[in-house]
């Protein structure tokens, strides 16, 4: 299920960024300030739970309205789920927005395959973006969405 950011998701959220981004993860003043600034589109996946177990966080999603993905991460144990693709479907399937796009490291292999599985191409390179590392910007046109099951 997916469903708007909590404050109570923040443990959670800061757990994922810590296996998803080693280099450089966000801490929980950015994920605060992300919050305000982005209240209707910073959104977490949940798988939920038997009534034995509690619901388990296992990815979020913040983007701009008019798609820009400012973060996206799937904690390690859950990737390759469709759950990276239900969040980004999620940004496509919003009537305004025309195309999404993200920054990724170039070093980052795994987000570029995961966002050429999905349709995104590279559309431009930043030097030195993420200071000594260049970021390329990855693009999808909203038009080419696919149906999600999530």
């Amino acid at each position: 299920m997916i469903r708007r950011f909590t404050f109570s998701d923040l443990d959670d959220i800061l757990d994922i960024e810590r296996h998803a981004f080693p280099k450089s993860p966000y801490n929980w003043a950015t994920f605060v300030n992300l919050q305000w600034l982005y209240p209707e589109t910073f959104l977490v996946y949940v798988e939920e739970g038997s009534p034995s177990r509690e619901s388990s966080l296992q990815g979020y999603i913040i983007f701009s309205q008019d798609g820009h993905i400012l973060s996206l991460a799937v904690h390690p144990e859950h990737r390759k789920k469709g759950i990276g693709k239900g969040l980004i479907d999620r940004v496509l399937g919003i009537p305004h927005v025309r195309k999404a796009w993200a920054e990724v490291r170039k070093s980052n292999h795994d987000a570029q395959s995961f966002y050429f599985r999905l349709g995104f191409r590279v559309v431009a390179v930043v030097p030195n973006y993420y200071g000594e590392e260049d970021a390329l910007i990855v693009e999808k046109d909203a038009s080419h969405i696919q149906p999600s099951d999530h």
